[in-house]
């Protein structure tokens, strides 16, 4: 797992997003070995041929994962700015390199410390350096959000869902925790949501994609999330799922997935309030393989019970070396994690 990616080509299917690559290369600009190489990985993804399966459709098989830094959201000191400069691209590039190498020293999350383009604060240290993935800083790119409609790379959150949101963000961690039901659906080992399976962090954001004639299935490492899209023009059954009713096809070289009929789970604790399922909930996914390890990912959100206009986010996801293993996921080892969290809450409730 010691490989390192090069930077994602400029074929991106979102207007801004060419405009971007128009600038320059997105990866660590500041060096200039990083210059030169990323411009021969620019030149061997131009000389690149689409591979295909036996029955001709485009390869997208291995395992793939979101490791850059970009966040979600546009960052408040990022405002009106669709792209980083050539020095804070250097600078966040220097900050992961060492954060990489904390990490590969043995140091814990709270001691490696939080300080990247997203400026996220610290979230406790449930996750700790044993979980992490090693050996390579995650990419640095232009682009200061996932988000690239609406145009300030901002989510649009109903006046009800702000709320929720900040409220969930108040409580994460800290409770309180009466029932199974007060922790977010990640905490019981449920799901983070579709919505968020393809951007998920470090510690189980692998999806291994397998091919067969008239189905692409996803294997979300976390939660060991399935999905089985199937792409032979059928309509979409109407039975309200945790994942969704998902249907596919190809438009070109690209997978295109569309799924609905989600069970309305709104009436749960999330760990943010935009990966959470609702029954008016809308998913377009397209997935485009623009490289020999480099995949364009969009996705375009509607949910009117969330938020007051639909959303796009483009992602760069990067092909993991031939022959990564997707491990088990034992999210709750021996399931007395609930049992455990329930318990030292009531112990902490009478001593208060």
């Amino acid at each position: 797992m010691d490989h390192r990616h090069g930077p994602v080509p400029g074929q991106l299917a979102v207007t801004v997003l060419v405009a971007a690559l128009a600038c320059g290369p997105l990866a660590a600009q500041g060096q200039t070995d990083a210059q030169t190489a990323a411009d021969a990985q620019t030149a061997a993804d131009q000389a690149w041929t689409q591979p295909r399966t036996a029955w001709g459709d485009p390869d997208l098989q291995g395992v793939w994962r979101y490791e850059a830094t970009i966040p979600l959201e546009r960052p408040a000191r990022f405002e009106g700015r669709a792209f980083l400069s050539d020095e804070e691209v250097a600078e966040i590039a220097r900050v992961e390199e060492e954060l990489a190498a904390a990490k590969l020293a043995g140091l814990d999350g709270t001691d490696v410390g939080r300080q990247t383009v997203d400026e996220s604060p610290i979230r406790g240290n449930e996750y700790n350096s044993f979980w992490q993935d090693h050996g390579r800083a995650r990419q640095v790119y232009r682009q200061t959000s996932l988000i690239v409609d609406p145009p300030d790379g901002r989510l649009p959150y109903t006046d009800d869902a702000r709320e929720a949101a900040a409220r969930s963000a108040a409580r994460y961690g800290v409770g309180p925790y009466e029932s199974y039901l007060d922790p977010d659906t990640g905490e019981r080992c449920l799901t983070d949501g579709v919505t968020a399976i393809m951007w998920q962090g470090p510690n189980g954001g692998h999806n291994r994609f397998v091919q067969s004639p008239g189905y692409v299935t996803i294997l979300h490492e976390e939660y060991r999330d399935r999905r089985i899209v199937p792409l032979d023009g059928r309509e979409q059954s109407g039975i309200a799922q945790w994942f969704g009713d998902e249907v596919g096809h190809w438009d070109g070289d690209t997978l295109v997935v569309e799924t609905t009929n989600f069970l309305d789970r709104t009436n749960y604790e999330w760990a943010n309030v935009w990966m959470r399922a609702s029954d008016s909930l809308r998913l377009v996914e397209r997935f485009t393989r623009v490289g020999e390890d480099t995949m364009e990912y969009t996705i375009t959100v509607e949910d009117p019970k969330t938020f007051t206009r639909p959303w796009t986010a483009v992602m760069p996801i990067l092909r993991l070396p031939e022959g990564t293993q997707i491990y088990e996921y034992a999210c709750h080892e021996g399931n007395y994690a609930m049992s455990n969290l329930l318990r030292g809450a009531r112990n902490q409730a009478a001593n208060e």
